[in-house]
């Protein structure tokens, strides 16, 4: 779970916890209040960043192998990320509904799963010389056959690399291995979106209801179903203010059924007939440059450019229609 009061969002431990406690309710996914379309919907899309595999070239010495892990938590000064392994699949220890990106941080744990190091640093030489008095990061792995191993990693050498410690030696690990690390939470979401590209000629209908009354378009109003389809295909999320929302989120974010704007059309993509119904909330910040936006059927709040949602709604707004 993800604060909506949050432009940009790190995994802090506490945020989670007072995010948790706002609500104890059922996941917040919306379905329109407003008459349904017999037609198929538009798919909603998945976003997924890149994965890196991990690389041991140059490190030769194996320092753990670790097969059957339970718990990943990784930390740097101000950031707590923790996770848990729960019949092989990758949880989000907070909210285990939120969906990470398997391949994406598999690829990430496997640096330290199977921890391979440069070199072993003479024994002799004391752990504060490299950092480990005060470590950058830290990370915690429970293993169901090997237990609780605490990795701290310190200082680095002067080619970039990482010296870490395992409590009972010091290694010099490679810079990749570190730097693995993902501290972006967003990133190791499978986040929601919409992505089609549509013309005012794909338009056949499109309807808008805020404040109780609704507005209607025709495919024949070119002008206006020009302006709402770059709207359709420039809606795309600036951020994220809920991976997994509750009801309480949406309140906060006005994207209830009784104070949300919705949006609905029939439009035509790659040659078939669907329907369209997304949802608009509130300002999502004091300049009011962006806003909540839901698609029907996601658990997520998006955060969209105004303009954007203005062309989306052909510049209404609840002040005026």
């Amino acid at each position: 779970m993800r604060g909506l009061p949050d432009m940009k969002k790190h995994v802090l431990l506490g945020a989670l916890l007072l995010t948790a406690a706002l609500s104890a309710g059922l996941t917040g996914c919306s379905s329109s209040g407003t008459k349904e379309s017999g037609s198929p919907k538009v798919e909603i899309s998945e976003i997924r960043d890149d994965v890196v595999e991990p690389d041991f070239s140059g490190a030769d010495i194996e320092v753990y192998a670790l097969n059957a892990p339970i718990d990943f938590d990784y930390s740097s000064s101000d950031t707590d990320m923790i996770f848990k392994k729960k019949d092989g699949v990758w949880l989000d220890a907070m909210d285990s509904a939120i969906p990470l990106n398997q391949e994406k941080f598999e690829a990430m744990a496997q640096n330290f799963l199977n921890l391979h190091a440069i070199s072993e640093i003479d024994s002799a030489d004391t752990a504060s010389d490299y950092g480990m008095g005060n470590p950058v990061y830290t990370v915690t792995i429970t293993d169901s056959e090997k237990g609780e191993i605490t990795l701290s990693i310190g200082n680095k050498d002067a080619d970039g690399n990482y010296y870490l410690s395992d409590e009972k030696n010091i290694y010099l690990v490679k810079a990749s291995t570190v730097d693995s690390l993902v501290f972006d939470y967003d990133t190791l979401v499978v986040r929601e979106g919409l992505d089609i590209q549509v013309t005012a000629a794909d338009l056949q209908n499109v309807s808008i209801t805020m404040d109780g009354k609704t507005t209607s378009y025709k495919n024949s109003d070119t002008e206006v179903m020009t302006t709402i389809a770059d709207g359709i295909s420039n809606l795309k999320p600036f951020d994220y203010a809920s991976y997994h929302v509750l009801n309480q989120e949406l309140a906060n974010a006005d994207l209830t059924t009784d104070t949300r704007i919705t949006f609905q059309a029939e439009l035509t993509v790659n040659g078939e007939k669907k329907s369209l119904t997304i949802y608009v909330g509130t300002y999502a910040n004091p300049d009011q440059t962006y806003r909540y936006v839901q698609l029907d059927g996601s658990n997520m709040i998006m955060v969209v450019d105004n303009n954007i949602v203005l062309n989306l709604l052909n510049g209404l707004t609840p002040d005026e229609e």
